[in-house]
């Protein structure tokens, strides 16, 4: 009687393992399933060289929208150096290249969360370098905004509200990024309506 009762008990510890295994495995895809839909920003390659002339896109944006001569670093024109930059974020004048972040104006994560989670490396570096969502603003500002959108921040220049407002949606509809409701309504705050 004993044996059967060591044979029940062995039994029943072999049948607790098997569930256990099987949910550390449903656990472990979970996970992996989860994790499949965060932002990653290797996945968006971004500052690449599009049109081969060594300058990538923040180069770029440097030079289309510095108000001065650019200066190079070295002789080649790949790396700006300097320039003149008014952030619109700020209003602030900024002359070291160093000094300015190249923001996107919908962040990658933001739209990584509205719905680019999905699209391939190819679409997601295209978005990362489409001039249309980038400005060259003040490092310190950018740092603040991170990836929050216009129901969590707003550039502190409300002169510049609507056109932030302005290019936020229209970098949004371009790449049928979702709207939130509170995004909508604090857009046409921004707006003026």
């Amino acid at each position: 009687m004993q044996s059967n009762l060591h044979l029940r008990a062995s039994h029943l510890r072999l049948k607790q393992l098997g569930v256990l295994f099987l949910s550390i495995i449903l656990l472990v895809s979970l996970q992996s399933v989860v994790h499949a839909g965060e932002y990653n920003r290797k996945d968006w390659p971004h500052w690449q060289d599009v049109d081969g002339d060594c300058q990538n896109t923040r180069a770029e944006v440097l030079i289309r929208d510095s108000k001065a001569e650019i200066k190079f670093k070295r002789n080649k024109p790949c790396n700006v150096s300097y320039g003149r930059w008014i952030c619109p974020y700020t209003g602030k004048v900024i002359v070291a290249a160093s000094e300015v972040d190249i923001d996107h104006v919908v962040p990658l994560s933001h739209a990584n969360k509205a719905g680019g989670r999905d699209w391939s490396r190819k679409k997601k570096g295209e978005f990362a370098n489409d001039m249309a969502n980038l400005l060259p603003v003040d490092k310190v500002i950018n740092r603040e905004k991170g990836d929050k959108g216009p129901d969590e921040w707003r550039p502190p220049n409300r002169e510049f509200w609507p056109e932030y407002a302005r290019l936020w949606r229209t970098i949004k509809i371009k790449y049928g990024l979702m709207i939130s409701t509170s995004e909508e309504k604090a857009l046409r705050e921004m707006e003026g309506r």
